[in-house]
């Protein structure tokens, strides 16, 4: 089990990815909105990748917030 510095540097890791993956999608976005012809699908998926990511992020931090 985590002491109570791991944990908070452990939720301090998990909200800055939060939010780097925030601008990240955001940039996504961007890049859709730029990309034409063949090259736009790669860049849908790679944007329902990061999707995923944050979806994936928030049940780890559900998760840290429900054993603590």
């Amino acid at each position: 089990m985590l002491d109570g510095t791991n944990e908070g540097e452990r939720r301090e890791t998990i909200d800055e990815l939060s939010d780097l993956l925030i601008v990240v999608q955001e940039m996504g976005r961007r890049l859709v909105d730029e990309t034409r012809g063949d090259a736009c699908a790669g860049v849908r998926e790679f944007n329902e990748q990061l999707h995923q990511a944050r979806v994936k992020l928030q049940k780890i931090r559900d998760d840290a917030v429900k054993s603590a």
